[in-house]
């Protein structure tokens, strides 16, 4: 018996264009299947295209840069052409990203338990004093000591790799069915 398809990948190619004609392929026919509890991995060298099609199946593309062609099926759902504000709906509970960088991708002015915490308040309906304990148990489960007084410092204030625990807490706060990791991680 297989397992059942979470995520089909489907010839997707991903560029730029410029006045409407294409000026560069980045992602090009890329395929792949993915099921429920399957771990997968993309390999390749850097500038191939491993981020762009996270963030194409994520729908967090930079400006400019569009899917082409092909066809993204999450849970049976074509992400491909989705409007932005039902593609928002899935990002969190349903399909959640772990950024390479976390320093350009926490906010600078928020303090880091309250980055971990906005998405279980948003999508999950828990409390203020809720959700930013189940951000000190994320931040303990991802193995960053005194979870509690982290919590309250900025991204700053912490090295490189607890602001990178801090990027998987704020990934997987919410349960997500589907975890995108642009690099590799212990998650």
């Amino acid at each position: 018996m297989s397992a059942v398809k979470l995520l089909t990948v489907t010839s997707l190619t991903v560029g730029i264009r410029r006045s409407g004609a294409l000026a560069t392929t980045i992602v090009n026919d890329i395929s792949f299947d993915i099921a429920s509890g399957e771990r997968f991995g993309i390999v390749g060298e850097s500038g191939s295209g491993k981020s762009l099609t996270l963030r194409a199946i994520a729908g967090l593309l930079p400006k400019g840069v569009e899917v082409l062609s092909g066809s993204i099926v999450y849970d049976g759902r074509e992400l491909v052409g989705m409007p932005e504000a039902e593609r928002r709906r899935l990002m969190g509970p349903e399909i959640a990203m772990i950024f390479q960088e976390p320093m350009t991708a926490l906010n600078p002015v928020l303090r880091v338990g309250e980055q971990i915490a906005e998405g279980p308040r948003r999508y999950l309906g828990l409390s203020k004093k809720s959700a930013m304990k189940l951000a000190i148990e994320m931040m303990a489960k991802t193995g960053i000591p005194d979870p509690a007084r982290r919590a309250r410092a900025y991204p700053h204030e912490l090295s490189g790799g607890l602001r990178q625990r801090i990027m998987i807490a704020m990934a997987v706060s919410c349960g997500p069915r589907l975890l995108l990791c642009d690099e590799p991680t212990t998650a």
